[in-house]
């Protein structure tokens, strides 16, 4: 979508790979980071296979459940990741879509995470919701380096 750049965001992590891809595909994992503060994760439905289907019920501050669903279009174990996921209304109607490309790679103990999230399609209410998607992803991954690097 032209509204909307592609974001590309790279982190490195003081863990070996299979960590951070266990905090991507892992479902007791994911819930603790995925969402940023002070939202959070209600329950987590991962089939991490390609093709295979991913579903997280997010909560917001004041306890509205909102569905997420999506697929998995690329798995690499533990390299490559890549999933196209929509936040759905209260209908069960894609608000957007996104595609998040993560790739890992690891050299000295260490494992840097580069992802690429790009906006396939928005609908007429998304605006709100990918004003806040880079923030939220970075506060998000702000969470994940705290649960990777405290599991040492």
């Amino acid at each position: 979508m032209s509204d909307y750049q592609t974001l590309h965001i790279s982190r490195t992590f003081n863990a070996p790979i299979q960590r951070v891809w266990d905090a991507w595909t892992q479902p007791d994992q994911l819930k603790q980071w995925f969402m940023p503060a002070p939202f959070s994760v209600a329950s987590a439905e991962l089939d991490v296979r390609t093709g295979g289907q991913l579903s997280i019920n997010t909560k917001s501050p004041e306890g509205e459940i909102m569905p997420l669903s999506g697929e998995y279009t690329t798995v690499e174990e533990p390299t490559k990741l890549v999933m196209v996921s929509s936040p759905l209304d209260a209908e069960g109607k894609k608000l957007f879509e996104v595609q998040h490309s993560i790739e890992l790679t690891e050299a000295n103990g260490q494992t840097t995470l580069d992802l690429v999230s790009e906006v396939l399609w928005a609908g007429p209410n998304s605006e709100q919701y990918l004003q806040g998607m880079e923030p939220g992803l970075n506060q998000a991954l702000d969470q994940m380096t705290k649960l990777i690097e405290a599991a040492k």
